[in-house]
């Protein structure tokens, strides 16, 4: 509570929207790939909340420092910290299923712990709806 009495408002983002998806395409090797644009900048504390489900990488010796993530089996995500532009790539055999994926991630960062706990529910969820798809031989691979 601050000293009037009002609820601390966290540091963390507001609920981040997708402003628009610029462009799509199919790539060669089959993923989707979209550009979104976001009503906010990606910030370095989004980032280090996607490390709790994925591999990021980042190149700071750049003027405006980039990064990847990388969730195997789901998505790609590539952009620049501090800006609101990001591109998105699904991965063509389960395209459909982690579609609202990155979306998922903006809605459960503002939560921070009890976000991650929830989000972590729903990736179990997809593996389980992904390891049937697969069938038994391959379903380990998830």
């Amino acid at each position: 509570m601050s000293a009037a009495g009002q609820p601390k408002r966290s540091v963390r983002w507001r609920r981040v929207r997708v402003l628009k998806s610029v462009q799509t395409k199919v790539c060669v090797d089959g993923s989707l790939m979209k550009e979104y644009v976001l009503d906010e900048p990606l910030t370095g504390e989004f980032l280090k909340f996607l490390e709790q489900f994925g591999t990021v990488r980042f190149l700071d010796q750049l003027r405006k420092p980039y990064f990847s993530f990388e969730k195997e089996l789901f998505i790609s995500i590539k952009g620049f910290v501090g800006d609101s532009n990001v591109e998105v790539r699904y991965k063509k055999e389960f395209q459909d299923l982690v579609s609202d994926y990155f979306h998922l991630l903006l809605y459960y960062y503002r939560d921070g712990e009890p976000g991650i706990v929830k989000l972590k529910g729903v990736e179990e969820s997809i593996r389980e709806k992904m390891k049937v798809r697969l069938g038994p031989s391959q379903g380990n691979r998830t």
